[in-house]
């Protein structure tokens, strides 16, 4: 947005820069009216000897020729006889200003005869500006001439510079409307890129909600189909070792071999459905942050500080999966390349806000490593807690190892409401419990039957 207002601004300003059009050199114009063929002469040589001379001389030989051009031309001023026949001055002078176009013109009589004081007043009542009587002095009549050019040039230059304004405005309003219909496309730009990103945040929470019920259910299917088999067949190999027990020593042996394999299966078959999504899970996110830290201190030999209170969090499914999730993957960066010796995992609860801290006393992140093209575990991290309406903040530094800091509010749909919280309570105890039970049961009487 930013840039389209800069755009508009330096546009305009170019805009005014290219319209300071020198003012043109106007010419005004002098409008000699006398049917005295000497007279019109001996005036046009006054006029035309100045040597400042600027304008442009016009003569007429009758008031008919005068008002004819005056009203297809302009001129700063018109020096008019008097007595003229046909049409005198005084009636060419009310014709002159009785038309709009010519209604301001300045005239100045000049007459040949004795012109009494009423004569006069006559002249300025027909509009005239001044009153010479024939022989005319030359520098008072170029002095007089001077002065209506002068007016009349400065009269000619601000028409000229009312044009030029308004054709400058015309652009400029033109221009307006050009950057408004830019700025209304950059915002309408802006908010379909900010709704695509939105609707992309929220097919990646959808495909991660996916991704996760797949997991359960691959995993439950594997539990259920595979894990129920492979039980069952422990059972029967059970049976049989039992039975070649001191009457096949060899057979028992081979026996006692397949067991280890079955056993050995079994526990790969645990771990394969724990990675896809651990059932300790289903027992709360208290369990399952226990249950990832002993495992990773197991394997790894890291130590590992958990601060949880004694209290476990009711949380939707989707909200401790997701944090459940963002533990591993920090988990699995210390790992691989925090080359730390201490990991430090907090939950808690303050101020109707839900935050988990894990830390660690690796070498800490570099800035430049956060931008990496195909760095993704963070990304990850901060569209799951987005999801959730939280937001996740990165402390670090060289040598100084990392702490990651999670904060998502305590709202609906994060908390699970009392009578899902008893629902989940109750449908917590894994299949494999029950299961393992009812085949334990079944492989003692068995047994039972076989040493009887």
């Amino acid at each position: 947005m930013e840039s389209v207002l800069s755009y508009a601004c330096v546009h305009t300003s170019e805009v005014l820069q290219s319209n300071k059009i020198p003012i043109a050199v106007l010419t005004p114009k002098v409008l000699i009216v006398n049917d005295h063929p000497a007279s019109l002469l001996a005036l046009q040589s006054l006029l035309s000897g100045h040597p400042d001379q600027d304008y442009e001389l016009a003569v007429a030989r009758s008031g008919e020729e005068a008002l004819r051009q005056v009203l297809t031309q302009e001129f700063a001023v018109i020096l008019l006889d008097v007595n003229m026949p046909g049409m005198d001055g005084f009636e060419t002078a009310e014709a002159i200003h009785s038309h709009p176009r010519s209604a301001s013109v300045p005239i100045i009589f000049i007459t040949a005869h004795h012109s009494d004081e009423m004569q006069r007043i006559k002249g300025y009542q027909h509009g005239a500006v001044d009153y010479l009587p024939i022989p005319v002095i030359p520098q008072i009549l170029q002095t007089k001439v001077a002065v209506f050019v002068d007016l009349a040039k400065k009269k000619m230059q601000m028409q000229q510079q009312a044009l030029e304004f308004a054709a400058l405005n015309e652009e400029l309003r033109t221009q307006r409307e050009l950057d408004l219909r830019r700025i209304a496309e950059c915002r309408a730009a802006e908010e379909a890129l900010r709704q695509s990103q939105e609707e992309l945040r929220q097919l990646a929470s959808h495909q991660e909600q996916i991704k996760e019920d797949e997991r359960k259910r691959i995993a439950r299917e594997i539990h259920d189909e595979l894990g129920q088999n492979l039980l069952a067949l422990r059972i029967d190999i059970s049976l049989l070792h039992n039975r070649t027990y001191g009457t096949h020593p060899h057979l028992h042996t081979r026996i006692h071999s397949m067991l280890e394999h079955i056993d050995a299966t079994m526990k790969s078959l645990r771990s394969i459905i724990n990675n896809l999504r651990p059932s300790v899970l289903d027992l709360g996110l208290h369990a399952a942050i226990e249950w990832q830290i002993s495992e990773f201190e197991r394997r790894t030999g890291i130590e590992c500080v958990v601060e949880i209170g004694e209290e476990d969090y009711p949380l939707e499914e989707a909200c401790a999966t997701a944090l459940f999730r963002i533990l591993q993957e920090s988990l699995n960066n210390v790992l691989r390349h925090a080359q730390a010796s201490r990991v430090e995992v907090s939950l808690r609860i303050e101020t109707d806000e839900l935050q988990m801290r894990i830390a660690d006393n690796g070498i800490g992140v570099y800035p430049g490593c956060r931008r990496k093209s195909n760095s993704f575990g963070l990304i990850g991290m901060k569209e799951r807690v987005g999801a959730l309406g939280g937001v996740i903040t990165i402390e670090t530094g060289r040598n100084m190892g990392m702490s990651l800091n999670i904060k998502i509010p305590l709202r609906a749909p994060t908390i699970l409401p009392p009578e899902a919280q008893r629902e989940q309570r109750a449908l917590s105890l894994p299949d494999s419990f029950i299961s393992l039970r009812s085949h334990e049961g079944l492989l003692d009487q068995l047994l039972s039957g076989g040493s009887a």
